[in-house]
Formats: structure tokens, sequence, C-alpha cells
């Protein structure tokens, strides 16, 4: 089973999980060119992390309280065509990270079967992903482009917008596991 495949079953709001995608490709290339941490990082961890992003709310088919629990289930589950199960795992956790805990390797079984480098990646991969539901949070795709610069305590990220300021409240909400695994604290600038 592919991923549209089971983006087609269980995906409810279509819109949303496309921007979400859209977002996260920006965020990622953004840290990619100006962020040490991500610089590294391979073509194929943004494939992953589209793949998440399309499918981070699937779990609202079965249950809203815990969507983001039973998206990494119904992954792992049906799996995803084209991908190894360890490629589906890594794609199943940064799915089930776009909200509530921090993965913890002594709390959540499905993230201590990673190796540490995939840890890394679905942390890092989780946190881009979570921003990136928080800047969709209005629902409005005012964002058009973004870029990342680091500083020794920062990550400004500046967003260039279609006019109007979007509302930054969800995004400052969720910006917490970038700042985690970042060590740092991320700003929104508006270019």
């Amino acid at each position: 089973m592919n991923n549209y495949t089971l983006y087609e079953k269980y995906c409810q709001n279509k819109e949303h999980a496309q921007d979400v995608k859209k977002y996260a490709v920006m965020i990622f290339d953004a840290l990619k060119q100006g962020v040490n941490g991500f610089k590294n990082l391979t073509d194929r961890s943004v494939i992953y992390l589209e793949n998440a992003a399309l499918l981070h709310d699937i779990g609202y088919a079965v249950e809203k309280k815990s969507h983001h629990k039973h998206s990494m289930n119904i992954i792992l589950d049906e799996g995803i065509e084209g991908f190894s199960h360890e490629e589906v795992l890594i794609i199943a956790n940064v799915a089930r990270y776009h909200r509530a805990s921090f993965p913890t390797p002594d709390k959540h079984e499905k993230f201590a079967l990673l190796t540490e480098n995939d840890r890394q990646l679905v942390c890092k991969l989780g946190g881009v992903l979570r921003l990136a539901d928080g800047l969709d949070k209005p629902h409005k795709n005012l964002i058009l482009r973004m870029q990342a610069k680091e500083t020794d305590e920062t990550v400004e990220i500046y967003l260039k917008t279609i006019g109007f300021k979007p509302n930054l409240k969800m995004a400052e909400e969720k910006k917490d596991l970038l700042e985690f695994v970042l060590h740092k604290k991320v700003k929104f600038l508006f270019m």
C-alpha cells in the first residue's frame, strides 16, 4: 500500500495535509541551507518528511484525542509501498511526534526500535513537522517562502507572506521540539 492509498483512505482534511507538507518542505529547505544540525540531512530525509506530513492526521479516522498515535499505528500496520520496514518506522514516528510528548526511547516502544541515528532524524523531522502543523493552524495558506539564519543563541526563521501576517500563536506553541533538537530558541521574523 502506498502513502497516497493511506492518504485517500484515511485523510479527512486533505487541504491541511497538503499545506503542512508544503510548509514542512519550506522549513526543511531553509534549515538545511542555514542551520548546522540540518546541513548534512539527505534528500531521502525530505521524502520521509513529505510522507509523514501527508499522513500525520490520518489517525483522526480512529479518534481525535490520540490521533497522532493512531496515525503512527495505521502507517505501521498498513505499510507504505516503496519503503523498507525501517523507513516506514521512521515515517510513522515522525507523524506520531507532530504533537504531544517528545520522543523518548524508555517510554515509547516504537521509537526505541530505531537506531540512534534514526532517532535523531525522527526528532529533527518531527520538530519540523510539528512547526509546519502549527504554521498552518489558521488554515489560510499565507506563507510563500522561508529562510533560516543561525546565530549563537537562536535560529531565526524568516517568513515571506502574501501580505498578511499569519497568527503565529500555534507555531510558537509547536516550536518546542525543534528548539529541543537545535538547543536554541526559534524566532519568527518577517521578510
